[in-house]
This record gives C-alpha cells, structure tokens and sequence, in this order.
C-alpha cells in the first residue's frame, strides 16, 4: 500500500512503538539465542574444503548454515564467544 502525504506505513510505526517492557533489539535476542553446533562447523568446513560435495547437500541443509552463520556473527558483534566450548 503506497504511503500517502502526512501518513506513516504500518511497518514504520510499528519500528518506533515502545513495548510495555522495553524497546526491541532483535539482534541481542537472536546474540542471547545463539549456540555453537558442531554439526554446522562441520558443514562450513565442508563448504570451504570440497564445494562441490556442497552444493549436492539439499536446500534447507545449505540454508540451515546460512541462518547459523548470520546468527554467529550477530552474537559475536554483540560480544558474544563464538568459540568452541564457550556455550
């Protein structure tokens, strides 16, 4: 829906509503969430060793490290260790 003179989107509101219990930081919470997982380590080291062996792997499995990979490197701009052993 087009924005018209004088009107906010709904999304734009919604960005700068505060919560009863605070303002959201979704990038803290998905930091708070993150845990190391072998498996994915595993399946990077994979990626950057044999890509061909790879990009056989299914869909959600290469998607899976994308969305680890964006979470782990949320978690460590906000501080947190990313290391084996730390979680």
């Amino acid at each position: 829906m087009p924005e018209r003179d004088g009107e906010q989107t709904m999304n734009e509101y919604l960005s700068r509503a505060a919560f009863l219990d605070g303002e959201r930081d979704k990038g803290q919470r998905r930091a708070d969430a993150f845990k190391w997982d072998e498996r994915m380590e595993e399946l990077a080291a994979l990626r950057d060793s044999r890509p061909e062996v790879f990009e056989t792997l299914g869909t959600s499995i290469r998607m899976s490290l994308g969305y680890y990979e964006n979470d782990k490197k949320i978690a460590a701009e906000y501080g947190r260790d990313v290391t084996k052993g730390s979680n």
